[in-house]
This record gives C-alpha cells, sequence and structure tokens, in this order.
C-alpha cells in the first residue's frame, strides 16, 4: 500500500490537532489491506462488502471499530431482502464500535425508495 506512509502522517496530523475526532478509512476493494489499513492509526476500517463483519473482526481485532458492509446491490432488491440482509449485518455488528452503511458507494439508479427502506430499517433495528 504505497500511499499508507503518507496517511499516517496525514492522520497524525489529525489526531495532533483533534484527539477526539474519529478517523474512519475506506478503500475501495480493500479487503487484502485489512490490517494495513488498521495499522495507519485510523479509529475504524470500513469493509466492503466482499469481507464479512466475522472475518473483518477476527482480522482486525475487537478494539478496532469497523463500518459497513451491505452490498450496494441489495438495495436493488425487494423490501423483505434489503431488510434480512442489513438486519443479519448489524446482529453480526453486535453493536460494539460497528457502524452501518453500504460496503462501498451507493449507486446513481439505487431506487431512492429502497435507499429510504434501508436506512429506516436501520433506524428501527434495536439490540
Amino acid at each position: 500500500m504505497f500511499a499508507a506512509p503518507y496517511q499516517r502522517q496525514v492522520i497524525e496530523k489529525i489526531k495532533a490537532k483533534h484527539p477526539s475526532v474519529p478517523i474512519i478509512m475506506y478503500i475501495n476493494k480493500s479487503g487484502a489491506l485489512l490490517e494495513r489499513m488498521a495499522q495507519t492509526g485510523v479509529d475504524m476500517v470500513s469493509l466492503d462488502w466482499t469481507v464479512t463483519m466475522d472475518e473483518g473482526r477476527r482480522r482486525l481485532g475487537s478494539e478496532m471499530g469497523v463500518q459497513g458492509n451491505l452490498d450496494p446491490a441489495i438495495l436493488y432488491a425487494p423490501k423483505e431482502v434489503i431488510k434480512e440482509r442489513t438486519e443479519q449485518i448489524l446482529r453480526e455488528g453486535k453493536g460494539y464500535k460497528h457502524v452501518m452503511n453500504l460496503g462501498h458507494g451507493i449507486e446513481a439508479t439505487t431506487p431512492e425508495e429502497n435507499a429510504a427502506f434501508f436506512v429506516e430499517t436501520c433506524k428501527a433495528w434495536r439490540y
């Protein structure tokens, strides 16, 4: 990961000036880089949809926060599939240092009502 030394420098400068500001790192298609991403000093690593929550936690350790990781293509599916997969990830995240999100950006052609349903599903979730 060529950019890691530079990313570390940026993160160190941010942390020196704003130590309480959490920093989340996301790199597209980064499944092979999780451990290296965590070594940059970030507070959370964003998992893309190709890495399961269990694998991410195992590889990053229990103290590293994780963000993600719903496959954005799921938002084209029927609402019951969106709900099922979203809730599965929320269960796997266990509410501990987990920010629910897509495992990559939203596609421009995603039906708005499905994106809204995903958000509402997340808001309604209780552990």
